[in-house]
């Protein structure tokens, strides 16, 4: 009995421990770039550091079933939980203030951080989809890829400048994966990717704040997410004439009107239908219009033989 309860629960264990992650993506940092970001002591930091986290959610192959081909649903990114956001807003603000960027104190100017990830699953997300449709995963290995855009903006004085960071996060699911799960869980893998993009984009931003010469200034306000392009539905633009309701039930929705209800108007009963067999009346032609008299000229007399010409 203990040793089938041990694999029992070995077997429940195996989603959260048969599985390594992975990161990849140009995420380097140069290591000049970086000695010189942390010795400058001239650069003006950022006051202030904006941190905006989206998410595009995890889909399963099988969710799209029932939706259809010719107008698949358009997925939308939809914000991280709260504490997620605030976890990358500190590690932000730390990383940029040991690179000498970020002053709130001495500091000019705002970065605007926005990452953007496409595909990122939580447990809940594989134990409702991946982990049951795919439960041979633990036989034959596969993987579930997460991929994360970073853009900082800053504005100087020639304008607004941006850096752009991407980076990929694998995680692959089989068995033997079960004695790497201590040193490459998904969660300790993202949060050091999520750092080291963070150390990336900070050597970029100091070498474009070196390129311009000037120090940061304020940020325009971000522009507003544009509405949903779905119309919403609109009533009627007029009450009908009739309805199936009883007499003197008002519309839902209508307030009862106190004046008398319209009646329809009367059908044209100006058309004739032949019988069976009959052929239909040929159309007579349309009468021509008259034709305009001919206006005649007087005739012209010749002159008289006894008269005299004149000279």
């Amino acid at each position: 009995m203990k040793t089938i309860k041990l694999f029992l629960l070995l077997a429940a264990l195996a989603p959260f421990w048969g599985c390594a992650s992975f990161n990849s993506g140009d995420i380097r940092v140069e290591r000049a770039t970086a000695r010189a970001m942390l010795e400058d002591k001239e650069i003006v930091p950022f006051s202030e550091i904006q941190v905006y986290w989206m998410n595009f959610p995890y889909r399963a192959p099988t969710d799209s079933i029932g939706e259809g081909s010719t107008r698949p649903k358009k997925i939308k990114p939809l914000p991280v939980e709260p504490a997620d956001a605030a976890a990358l807003g500190r590690k932000a603000r730390e990383v940029f203030s040991e690179a000498g960027l970020y002053d709130k104190a001495r500091g000019r100017g705002t970065l605007r951080l926005e990452l953007t990830s496409f595909g990122r699953w939580t447990y809940g997300d594989l134990f409702r989809s991946y982990l049951v449709d795919t439960s041979f995963i633990f036989l034959i290995p596969s993987s579930l890829r997460v991929n994360y855009y970073l853009t900082a903006d800053f504005a100087v004085s020639t304008g607004t400048l941006r850096v752009e960071t991407e980076a990929r996060h694998k995680t692959t699911f089989h068995l033997l994966m079960a004695p790497l799960y201590p040193f490459f869980s998904p969660g300790a893998r993202e949060n050091g990717l999520l750092r080291q993009m963070l150390w990336r984009s900070a050597t970029d931003v100091y070498a474009k704040l070196k390129a311009a010469g000037a120090p940061p200034r304020d940020l325009p306000p971000k522009a507003a997410q544009p509405e949903s392009e779905t119309p919403a539905m609109s009533g009627p633009p007029v009450q009908p004439d009739r309805t199936w309701l009883p007499e003197g039930q008002p519309l839902e929705g209508t307030p009862a009107s106190s004046g008398p209800a319209p009646v329809p108007e009367k059908p044209d009963q100006t058309w004739v239908v032949p019988a069976a067999g009959q052929q239909p009346p040929a159309l007579q032609p349309a009468p021509a219009a008259p034709a305009a008299p001919a206006t005649q000229e007087p005739p012209k007399t010749a002159p008289a033989q006894d008269e005299p010409l004149d000279d």
